[in-house]
Formats: structure tokens, C-alpha cells, sequence
């Protein structure tokens, strides 16, 4: 087994941190009012493993069963998901794996790059469907009290830190696609090394016959005076 730090695999590594980092934070998706910057409501892939005790903030999302909560739900499957490529393709190309498989250490990479665009996009849906649902005034229960139109004009939603965090592990694991394509993985054979003791034994006979070769001249110059 050989283990290697490959380009491919450092930027798989800054990826998989940013993928955990995106989501154990819990904003991706920010709902503040004008008016008081102290309320706000977060969405993101934490929301959706309390949905259960947060029913009366789904309001934005188009309630427990809107559009919104179901992307929600999409985000968080998508998000694991590609935290498991991207760990399976760093660790394929760091134990050396892109060596004997190349395409299919190449292909991790693109499916994880791949899915880190399926998150965004869908972050993304998610954030368009809550600017909607808060323009048609569909917000049920709001910081414990009812919501009417003319209060939600001063409801507004935002692209949360998580979002941002994940756009820059999209920009990594694109790095890894392109490193793994462009500078696969090389196996280095035993006969790319240079036989050291193999080459002394070689120089020795060729040193000893130069000497021979000297003393001869030598006795024969003390000859000849």
C-alpha cells in the first residue's frame, strides 16, 4: 500500500472541513426583521433534526409539508451524501488507490464535486421558496404571534454563513476534479530507483584495473631511467 498526499487528495481534505463546517452550522438560510434585527429565524440541516419541535417556525417554509421543508429535507440527504464521497475519495486517494484505479478515484472527485453543486442549487430553491411564501404572507405562527401581510413586508430572507462555507467546498472538491484528471496518480517502480550497491560493484573491477594499469606505468618509467 502506498500512501501519497496528492494534490487531488489536499484539496478533498478542505473540502470534507468545509462540508462538516457548513453543516454543523445551522444557518444557511437567515429570516430577519426589518424592523428588530434581534428576531430572526435560521434554516439549514440542523432545522430539519428538530423539525418536530420547531412546527410553529415552518411558517416561511410553507408549513410542515411545503416545498420549503421538504428542500430542507433534500439539503440535509444531499449533505451527508457527499460528505461520504468526499471522505471515500480522500481516502482512496491518500491510500493510494488513484495508483491501480485511476477512473475510479476520478470519478469520486466529480461525484463529489457534483453534489456539492446539488447543494447549492438546492439551498438556493429553498431560499427562493421562503422570498415567496414571505411575499404572499404564508407564516402562520412568528416569534409566538400571528404574522399578518402587512408585517411580513418587514420579513426578510438571507443566504446564512453555511451557504458561503459550502460555495467554498464547492470550489475545493472542483480543484480535486481538476487535479485528479490532469495529474493522476504515478506508480513509482523499484526500477526508477538507482541500485546503489550495484553500481560500486561495477566501479570497483574498473578502479582496481586503473590502478593496475598506474603501478605498471609507474615501474615501467623507473625502468627506462
Amino acid at each position: 500500500m502506498t500512501l501519497s498526499l496528492s494534490p487531488a487528495a489536499v484539496c478533498q481534505c478542505f473540502t470534507l472541513v468545509t462540508l462538516c463546517t457548513s453543516i454543523a452550522d445551522p444557518n444557511w438560510i437567515n429570516v430577519k426583521n426589518g424592523t428588530d434585527d434581534s428576531k430572526q429565524l435560521i434554516y439549514g440541516v440542523a432545522f430539519t433534526l428538530h423539525a418536530a419541535q420547531n412546527l410553529t417556525n415552518t411558517g416561511p417554509l410553507g408549513g410542515v409539508n411545503g416545498w420549503g421543508m421538504w428542500l430542507l429535507y433534500t439539503l440535509a440527504a444531499v449533505c451527508y451524501g457527499a460528505v461520504l464521497l468526499s471522505s471515500s475519495s480522500f481516502l482512496a486517494d491518500f491510500l493510494g488507490a488513484g495508483f491501480t484505479h485511476s477512473r475510479l478515484v476520478a470519478l469520486l472527485h466529480f461525484s463529489t464535486a457534483l453534489l456539492c453543486m446539488v447543494i447549492v442549487g438546492v439551498c438556493g430553491a429553498c431560499l427562493y421558496v421562503i422570498q415567496q411564501n414571505l411575499q404572499k404572507g404564508k407564516l402562520a405562527w412568528f416569534w409566538g404571534q400571528t404574522v399578518h401581510t402587512a408585517q411580513a413586508s418587514e420579513l426578510h430572507a438571507s443566504p446564512g454563513e453555511s451557504l458561503y462555507i459550502e460555495i467554498l467546498g464547492l470550489f475545493f472538491s472542483i480543484l480535486a476534479l481538476v487535479f485528479s484528471i490532469k495529474c493522476p496518480s504515478q506508480a513509482v517502480t523499484s526500477s526508477q530507483f538507482l541500485d546503489v550497491d550495484s553500481d560500486d560493484e561495477e566501479r570497483q573491477p574498473l578502479t582496481g584495473a586503473v590502478g593496475l594499469d598506474r603501478e605498471d606505468w609507474v615501474a615501467g618509467e623507473e625502468s627506462n631511467s
